[in-house]
């Protein structure tokens, strides 16, 4: 997988992002899990992250109807978030593009 977020790291632009996590990626099931892999490979390293203004945990991501969201735990309460609704602190710029993409 380090080989992936090597790769991940060389695009330039968004439609650079888009290709590399829809290569080999046939229909809109492996198309989503392109996308839950490269976000997880992205974002892992986010263990606390803003949603609404508050802070939460982030405990990981998943997929909801072929979207990738965002699993956090805010005390006992867990929440499946929209990744736009989520501010992810000192994002890089590829990390922006990714978002963006």
């Amino acid at each position: 997988m380090d080989d992936l977020l090597e790769e991940m790291r060389q695009c330039k632009s968004v439609q650079a992002c888009i290709d590399l996590a829809l290569t080999d990626a046939y229909g809109e099931d492996e198309q989503a899990v392109a996308w839950l892999t490269c976000i997880e490979q992205m974002f892992g390293r986010f263990k606390q992250v803003k949603v609404m203004g508050s802070d939460v945990s982030l405990v990981g991501f998943d997929l909801s109807d072929h979207a990738v969201v965002a699993v956090c735990l805010q005390g006992k309460r867990k929440a499946r978030v929209a990744l736009d609704s989520v501010a992810f602190p000192e994002r890089t710029p590829l990390e922006q593009r990714r978002l963006k993409a």
